[in-house]
């Protein structure tokens, strides 16, 4: 009777962890696309350390790391690892979205993209690892089944650096990936695609930062649905081109030159009985 009590308690807590994960995917999808970590706890950039595994040194990343991308093989953790404890101090679940990465910091994240087949996860760096010059991150089991590795164990990837900061804005090499599959105005404003690569620059430097605007038209049903809605638009010589996303069709259009412009592409939009989502976002560029 006592193990049949173990077994319905393990099976619901077994059904809850599950449920967590499913909630926890689905967030990140509805707002980019993507599943994976729900991108919430904040990045915490401790100074830089050094350790020292089999008599490599490795030296962890600071402020530097949110410029991080690069391409390598992945791996994934062995199923013996689940429950034992990481780097951070906490413990292996194959089941989350995690990673193991020798240097970015412990608590940032990361959108990982499989370089054959393009499908995407975002995960949080929780462990050190993998200590192999071949291999630049180890997936937890959740997070490679996402992309496609479990049958051929490695991949070739991408890992575009994700940060949090305390107001749950995200910034990053990762941000101008997730700009692109963002599903509302709201997942798109949390991005900071626009950071100053070094604030010790002076005021002149800021002189000549003029704000542009794009505007993207999301969920479309067909490539030919797209393409009618443009030529219904007087765009006037503002560039547009269309991108498929998941089985729907964008349609990106600008750069705009200010808000009037794009207030009057909105009625453009409207009038022609346009009913899809709309995302505008800004961003700076140096005008000449």
């Amino acid at each position: 009777m006592n193990m049949l009590k173990h077994l319905k308690k393990s099976g619901a807590l077994f059904a809850l962890l599950i449920a967590a994960t499913a909630v926890q995917a689905n967030e990140t999808h509805q707002m980019y696309g993507i599943r994976g970590d729900n991108l919430t706890l904040t990045t915490s950039i401790a100074d830089p350390q050094s350790y020292n595994v089999n008599g490599k040194v490795y030296t962890t990343q600071g402020e530097e790391s949110k410029s991080y991308s690069k391409e390598g093989t992945a791996s994934y953790y062995h199923s013996k690892f689940n429950g034992r404890r990481t780097a951070s101090g906490d413990r292996y679940n194959s089941s989350e979205f995690t990673a193991a990465h020798k240097t970015l910091p412990l608590g940032s994240y990361a959108v990982v993209t499989n370089l054959d087949n393009n499908r995407k996860v975002i995960v949080r760096i929780n462990d050190r690892g993998p200590f192999s010059h071949k291999r630049l991150i180890d997936l937890s089991g959740a997070a490679a089944r996402e992309i496609g590795l479990i049958s051929s164990g490695t991949g070739q990837v991408r890992i575009e650096a994700l940060h949090v900061d305390r107001r749950g804005k995200i910034s990053g090499a990762g941000t101008k990936t997730l700009a692109k599959h963002a599903k509302t105005q709201e997942a798109a404003e949390r991005l900071v695609t626009n950071e100053k690569k070094n604030p010790q620059l002076n005021s002149d430097s800021t002189k000549n930062q003029k704000n542009l605007y794009a505007l993207k038209v999301i969920n479309l049903s067909s490539k030919s649905q797209a393409e009618q809605l443009i030529t219904q638009l007087d765009l006037d010589g503002i560039k547009s081109n269309v991108s498929a996303n998941g089985g729907r069709y964008d349609i990106h259009l600008g750069p705009l030159n200010d808000q009037a412009d794009v207030q009057q592409l909105k009625r453009q939009l409207q009038k022609i009985g346009n009913d899809k989502p709309l995302i505008v976002y800004t961003y700076n560029t140096n005008s000449q």
